[in-house]
């Protein structure tokens, strides 16, 4: 039987480019490269999945503009069911990413209508025939009407726990957190959260997987303690989006039988690759090529964290 991933969460219309040096105050510049495509912390790591051949569902809303039909085709032709997308009355949230020559990164964010759906409408949706539901917290009422529906169903869930969830508070995300199947946190996350064990005790996490920048990703799973540092040699262009290629591909993994710590093998190296291109999803490797990577890897055992084995950077 395959299995069927469903991310629920945000879309956005993305724009990156890369300039010589950010513009001053009423100064132009000119991109030297440029991508237009879909993005979101939910489309992204839908993609991902998608990719390493898991059947990958969508649930959010874009708006009725063209940058929502844009967002939606680009998509489904990577691969993602987008038949639960659907069209909503008003405008597609759009990010803009500059990243200069020097590797500094600004981005500029617009919430809007395709940002998460409404609590009423997750308490709809059909579940049967799911096998493991990703979403974020950016709606932490229409999140916890998910979990609880997924909860009752006997489905896993995973959370991406992004810094701008946290701003709602870490009460009003419980509901959606409780007994978590995993929970993913940036370094920003992380630091705001501090004792993460005691945070994954209240909530009764199963597992936590913790992005750790330029070293990698680290696992807390029941009594398992794995860190998992990234290829050794690979360029660095842009680092947008690794985090929900990381996530994606973590779960498809685990829904093909990979133990976690296997997994996480695969999402580090595949998170890696993708930030040798401009953009997100982009770079995002298909199943073969993580396969091809991870042959390659003669990284240290699972277990062992190395501090001092990062990306080698090339931004020439």
């Amino acid at each position: 039987m395959t299995a069927t991933a469903l991310f629920c969460g945000d879309i956005a219309f993305d724009v990156a480019l890369r300039v010589p040096r950010h513009p001053g105050a009423d100064e132009k510049t000119h991109a030297f490269e440029n991508l237009v495509s879909a993005g979101g912390v939910a489309a992204n790591s839908a993609v991902a999945c998608a990719r390493q051949g898991v059947a990958t569902t969508l649930l959010a809303e874009v708006g009725d503009d063209v940058l929502g039909a844009y967002a939606t085709d680009f998509l489904a032709a990577r691969g993602v069911d987008v038949t639960h997308v659907t069209t909503t009355p008003g405008m597609t949230a759009v990010s803009v990413c500059t990243l200069a020559g020097d590797g500094e990164k600004r981005l500029v964010y617009t919430s809007s209508v395709s940002q998460y759906p409404p609590p009423e409408r997750l308490l709809d949706v059909r579940l049967d025939g799911v096998d493991w539901i990703h979403t974020s917290c950016l709606h932490p009422e229409a999140a916890a009407v998910l979990a609880e529906r997924a909860r009752a169903a006997g489905v896993p869930v995973s959370v991406d726990l992004e810094p701008l969830a946290l701003d709602h508070g870490v009460d009003a995300l419980a509901p959606a957190l409780y007994e978590a199947e995993v929970v993913f946190l940036n370094e920003q996350a992380t630091l705001s959260i501090g004792d993460v064990d005691a945070f994954a005790a209240r909530h009764r996490l199963k597992s936590v997987v913790r992005t750790r920048g330029l070293h990698g990703a680290a696992l807390a799973s029941g009594a398992t303690r794995a860190a998992v540092a990234p290829l050794p040699g690979a360029p660095i262009v842009d680092t947008t989006g690794a985090g929900d290629c990381l996530a994606g591909v973590y779960i498809a993994r685990t829904l093909s039988g990979s133990d976690p710590v296997t997994a996480l093998r695969a999402a580090v190296a595949s998170a890696t690759y993708s930030c040798g291109r401009l953009g997100a999803q982009g770079g995002y490797p298909d199943r073969s090529t993580t396969d091809e990577l991870l042959a390659k890897d003669q990284g240290a055992p699972a277990g062992q964290d190395v501090p001092d084995r990062t990306w080698e950077t090339d931004r020439t």
